[in-house]
Order: C-alpha cells, then structure tokens, then sequence
C-alpha cells in the first residue's frame, strides 16, 4: 500500500503523533497477523449505516475529552455513564476518540461504553493497513477516514480493506476537490467537515455547500460547528441524514436531555 502524505496544516503534528503512538502499540506484529488474529462480524457495517438511515436527521453522539482548537472538554472518567445517556437520549451511533495525545482518549475508551449498545464509530486518524484490522480488534462498527491526509490510491485502498472486514467507513472531506476524490472511493457515509484545518475556525456555509452534492445512496454526515438547533436546522436543511455533534454534548449539563429536546423539536419542526 502507498503511504500517508504530510497536509501542510496543522493536522501533522497530530499526525506524527498517531503514527509513533500506532508503531508503538503495534510493535512488529504484521499485518497478516492482525488478519489471523480477527473475529469478523459482517454485521457491524450494517449495524452502523442503518442506524444511520431514521429517515429523520440521526445524531452520532461524541465521547471526546479535549480538543486541539478548543482545549480540554471534560474529566470525564467513566465513559460509559455517558455513553448510556447518548443511548437514553436517543442518539443512533456513537463516536469514540481513540487519540491520545491531542484528544486524550484511548483505544480502551471503545470498549468501555460497548455495554450502551449504540453502534460505534473509531473516531481517530487511520494511517494505514494495521489500523484498519486493529479497529476490528477493539469493536468498531466504523472507522473514520479522512480525504486530507490519505493520498490516492490509498484512500480506496483503505476504504476497500474495511468493506472486506466488515467495517462501515466515515469519509471526511473539507473542500470540493477532497470531496471528488472521497466519493470517488464510494465510503458508506460521506462527512463534511465545517473546520479549517488551516485555522482551526468553523464555518457552517461549507457543510451547506458541499453535502447537497452527496449522492442519496450515500450517508450524508455535517460534522463541526453543531451547538444548537439553528445549527441543526441549517445541516437538516443542506441535507444531511445525521449530526456529529462532540463539543456541545461534552459540554452540556444533561446529555441525555439536550439530545431527547434536539429530537422532539425537529420532530415538530
């Protein structure tokens, strides 16, 4: 497989990180012996993409503890306290940083709030062929690819090895041209990402421009600048099928109560 390039943005720092973190934590296991090592479940991807598909606008519920633009979110110790107040709310999945460095999670984060039952997305940056199988190890029904940092053809690569193990695949784009070569790889759910890699600013008009050009066979996922029901009426509107949405449920008193209000009133919207 070809390799990850450098982004000339501030995402390489964080880069680096994940791929010392991932060369240490992997060590010389290969990956031929990851693949023996894997328990394949073909239902995961479609555990994660049909809950995706309510027909209504879905929310993928985040477990981040700290952020690179905004610092730290939460102390947050037991996840899976919080992970059950996504699933009482009513989120459809649940997004789990795994990043150690710059988002302080941890690979074992995923395996704790397991018992909440949502479907899981890996919410890290997946380097390479390793990190793919490894996701499988730790019980991700999804793992999060991004346009910016994986070259052709190793975007496709990787969005076909996941497809062959039976992981659904988020794409994240930030621009047209990301956005071409994404679904060039056909992932099963397309995110628009409103940040900056740049500047780290947020800015919602490139979700409103980019996910109507999303085909309707593919999950359309506003990802960033998400903290309330404006907010949520303007992706629902640019017609997206689901809300990752991380900083406003960290940050809010009741979870589970922001999430069941955020439904109720776009149901009577």
């Amino acid at each position: 497989m070809s390799t990850p390039g450098r982004t000339g943005t501030r995402l390489d720092p964080i880069l680096e990180s994940v791929a010392a973190r991932a060369a240490q934590r992997l060590g010389a296991r290969s990956a031929a012996d990851l693949r023996r090592e894997l328990e394949p479940d073909p239902a995961r991807r479609a555990r994660f993409v049909g809950a995706l598909r309510t027909g209504g606008l879905a929310f993928i519920a985040e477990c981040k503890r700290r952020s690179p633009s905004v610092g730290a979110l939460s102390d947050e110790v037991d996840l899976l306290a919080r992970a059950k107040a996504y699933a009482r709310g009513g989120a459809a999945a649940m997004s789990v940083l795994t990043e150690q460095d710059h988002f302080a999670g941890s690979p074992a984060d995923l395996a704790e709030v397991a018992p909440a039952g949502l479907p899981r997305l890996r919410k890290d940056f997946v380097l390479d062929e390793r990190m793919v199988l490894e996701s499988v190890a730790m019980g991700a029904d999804a793992i999060l690819l991004l346009a910016v940092c994986l070259p052709d053809p190793l975007l496709g690569e990787l969005r076909a090895l996941a497809n062959e193990v039976g992981l659904a695949v988020l794409l994240e784009v930030h621009d047209e041209r990301e956005l071409e070569r994404g679904l060039a790889a056909r992932p099963d759910c397309l995110g628009v990402n409103a940040r900056d890699l740049r500047t780290f600013e947020v800015d919602l008009a490139t979700v409103e421009r980019l996910l109507p050009l999303v085909p309707g066979d593919i999950v359309s996922v506003a990802e960033s600048g998400v903290r309330g029901l404006d907010e949520l009426a303007r992706v629902r509107a640019a017609g997206a099928d689901a809300a990752l949405v991380g900083e406003a449920l960290m940050r809010a008193e009741s979870p589970e109560r922001t999430l069941a209000q955020w439904r109720e009133a776009l149901a009577d919207g």
